[in-house]
């Protein structure tokens, strides 16, 4: 057990230590504020105030974790032997140049993202306000090489622990919000989607159009059969997230009481791990997300568990508290749609922290730092695949879950299916 002396116990120094040691080491952690039980412990133990007791392995620590609310904070970007950091300490006796707990801290509980900031088009907090972005390290996963950093002191300190060894892994996940494009749609939108391409001069997919609905072609939205065919060869469960919400503008998948739309979904669930890609309206609306939490659940029979949001919009921390009151316990939408990055500059799932409540949830995060069509341009016919490779290569390096996401409409070029394949059969 590792016991940690800090002048303050507050549920931010808990919520960071415990992800760290023990979620990512393996390390139990308790704390003291009392002195004579930090000198009396014979175990690893370690101080996180501002001024060191004596000879043991001391962070310097910043006033953030003793904070409640949100406030601005300055951030003085510094290189750490080629590691971007923030929080220097002002200890120079102390193991670590830096507070990597009260950095790791900012990132994880999305502590600039409370903060005012402008928003895209859709109302989303967009990369370029990140510190990442704008310090160039987004592409990097610095929360996790920090804590390789700090493990190596640790082993170093107390070489009779043996601390838990994470393992690298690769993680698909693949929204449905449409699962298929001609087929099962009904009348009229059907004859709706033959006038419109037929008046924008679209004759070509009207063509295709005619040739799906008579069973000459297959739906390019239909990558079911082919989906489960490779999942039954791959050493890992692809997540599927269907939207289920009611016919909209912003919704345009088919209604969810058809029993071809209810067995595709089973089918897929036998193989696959199947859950909620919570439409427009459930964002803005906690009843209609309920209500399609309760669809999903009816169909697959299976409490459920995991989500994506459409489109991204993640407004922290709102959307996450609505999650949490269906007891919802996973989300895979923390990165961004359009740019390669990690945004909350992590690899590593992690628990949501509530800022304003000031308490760690249930709630376990799941960031991906690739959506396929960043990576692709089908009108040039490329794939960067030295980008994909390169973003593979550091979440191996500090053996971290590598999650990149696809939607089925993807697949209707041939270099979404290139991608999947490359990430299935390369080494792990």
């Amino acid at each position: 057990m590792l016991l940690v002396y800090t002048h303050k116990i507050t549920p931010r120094v808990t919520y960071i230590f415990k992800h760290i040691c023990t979620r990512v080491m393996g390390m139990t952690v308790s704390f003291t504020s009392k002195v004579e039980d930090f000198v009396a412990h014979d175990g690893p133990k370690l101080s996180y105030t501002q001024k060191q007791l004596g000879n043991e392995l001391h962070i310097s620590a910043v006033e953030l974790l003793f904070e409640q609310g949100v406030m601005d904070v300055d951030i003085q970007l510094q290189d750490w032997e080629g590691v971007p950091c923030f929080f220097a300490s002002k200890n120079p006796e102390a193991m670590l140049p830096y507070d990597i707990f009260g950095a790791a801290f900012y990132m994880l509980s999305r502590y600039e993202e409370y903060l005012p900031h402008v928003k895209d088009a859709l109302g989303r907090f967009p990369a370029s306000e990140s510190i990442a972005y704008k310090h160039k390290f987004l592409d990097r996963p610095v929360v996790d090489e920090w804590i390789v950093r700090f493990k190596e002191i640790m082993v170093s300190s107390f070489p009779s622990h043996v601390f838990q060894e994470s393992q690298f892994e690769t993680q698909v996940v693949i929204d449905v919000p449409q699962a298929f494009a001609y087929r099962k749609i009904g009348f009229l939108r059907t004859i709706g989607g033959y006038g419109r391409d037929f008046i924008n001069f679209r004759l070509k997919q009207n063509f295709v159009r005619t040739q799906v609905l008579l069973g000459l072609r297959k739906d390019p939205f239909d990558i079911f059969s082919w989906l489960v065919n490779i999942q039954k060869q791959a050493s890992s469960r692809f997540k599927v997230f269907f939207e289920l919400g009611d016919y909209t503008e912003d919704s345009k998948n088919i209604k969810y009481s058809k029993r071809s739309f209810q067995s595709l979904i089973k089918m897929v669930g036998d193989y696959s791990c199947v859950g909620l890609l919570v439409s427009k309206s459930a964002t803005k609306d906690i009843a209609i997300l309920k209500e399609e939490k309760k669809r999903i659940e009816q169909i697959t029979n299976r409490p459920l568990i995991q989500s994506r949001i459409t489109d991204y919009k993640i407004t922290v921390p709102s959307t996450y508290r609505n999650l949490l009151d269906q007891e919802i316990l996973e989300d895979y939408t923390m990165g961004y749609p359009d740019v390669l990055g990690f945004r909350a500059s992590t690899s590593t799932p992690f628990l949501f922290y509530d800022l304003d409540y000031e308490i760690q949830t249930p709630l376990v995060i799941y960031p991906f730092c690739i959506h396929v069509n960043t990576i692709i341009d089908v009108h040039k016919h490329t794939v960067d695949s030295v980008s994909l490779q390169k973003m593979k290569e550091v979440v191996k390096e500090v053996k971290g879950v590598f999650l990149i996401a696809f939607s089925n409409a993807d697949f209707t070029n041939v270099y979404s299916k290139k991608v999947f394949r490359t990430l299935l059969t390369t080494d792990e």
